[in-house]
C-alpha cells in the first residue's frame, strides 16, 4: 500500500516530487501516514512556514525572540537586552524585577526596597517607613510609595510627583504604557489600554483630562476626537496636534 502523504500547513497539490511547500520536511506519523511539517528553525505563520533569523527561535505563534534578547517592535530585529534587563511577554526588552527606568529609554536601575510593594489600605499596610502610602488602585489595593513630594525630584525610581491631589504623592509610571501592540487586545489588563495602531504600535493611556492634565511625566493628555478616538489620550510631549 502506498504511504499518503497529508498537508497540515499549506493547501497544495501533491507532488510526488515536491510534496511538501517551502520550508517543510516530511514527518512520518504512522507506516502508512506522512506529515509536512516546518522544518527545523522554521515556525509556522499565516503564510506558511518561515525561516527564524539571527537571535530568534521558534513560538507557538511564529518566530520570537531568544531569551535574553527583544525587539522594539513588530518588524525590528531582535538585539541583545542591555544590563538588568529581561525577554518580556511582549518580546520586547524590560527590566528585571526589582529594577525600574527613570524615563522612557532610561537604564534600569534597582528600585528602593518597599517602592511599589503590593498593599491594601484594609489589610496590608505598607513595609517600609520610607515608602508607606497605600496609593489604592483598584478598591483598597495598591502599591507602596511616598507623600508630599513638591516636584519629580523628590521621587525615587522613576516616579512623579502628583500635585493635582492632595496630599501630593509619587506616583508611578502606568502600566503597560509604551508596550508594542496590534490591537487593544495587546493592552488589556494594563493602564494603558489604547493601541495606536496608526502611528507608534504601541499601548497608551487613555482617559485623561486636560485641566489639569493628569498624564504621567513626558506626555499631556491630548484631544483626538477629530480624529475619530474617542477619548483622551496621553502623548508624547510635543505629538498633540491640537
Amino acid at each position: 500500500m502506498a504511504n499518503t502523504v497529508a498537508f497540515s500547513f499549506l493547501g497544495c497539490v501533491y507532488d510526488s516530487e515536491q510534496p511538501c511547500g517551502p520550508g517543510q520536511t516530511i514527518r512520518a506519523e504512522s507506516e502508512y501516514f506522512e506529515v509536512c511539517v516546518c522544518a527545523e528553525g522554521h515556525a509556522a505563520t499565516a503564510a506558511g512556514c518561515v525561516r527564524c533569523g539571527e537571535n530568534e527561535e521558534v513560538g507557538p505563534g511564529g518566530c520570537v525572540c531568544k531569551a535574553g534578547y527583544g525587539r522594539a517592535d513588530a518588524a525590528a530585529s531582535c538585539t541583545a537586552c542591555g544590563e538588568n534587563e529581561v525577554t518580556g511577554a511582549t518580546g520586547a526588552c524590560e527590566c528585571a524585577t526589582g529594577f525600574s527606568r527613570a524615563s522612557a529609554g532610561a537604564p534600569c536601575t534597582a528600585t528602593p526596597a518597599g517602592l511599589a510593594a503590593a498593599c491594601d489600605t484594609a489589610t496590608t499596610p505598607c513595609p517600609e517607613a520610607t515608602y508607606n502610602y497605600c496609593h489604592a488602585v483598584s478598591g483598597t489595593s495598591g502599591y507602596c510609595t511616598s507623600q508630599g513630594c513638591e516636584g519629580s525630584a523628590d521621587c525615587a525610581g522613576g516616579y512623579m510627583c502628583d500635585l493635582t491631589v492632595t496630599p501630593s504623592y509619587c506616583r508611578r509610571p502606568p502600566i503597560g504604557a509604551g508596550k508594542p501592540c496590534a490591537g487593544d487586545a495587546d493592552c488589556a489588563g494594563t493602564e494603558a489600554t489604547y493601541c495606536n495602531i496608526h502611528l507608534t504600535q504601541r499601548c497608551q493611556v487613555q482617559g485623561c483630562t486636560l485641566s489639569p492634565n493628569n498624564c504621567f511625566t513626558g506626555t499631556v493628555c491630548c484631544d483626538l476626537t477629530a480624529y475619530g478616538i474617542e477619548q483622551y489620550q496621553c502623548v508624547a510631549e510635543g505629538s498633540c496636534p491640537n
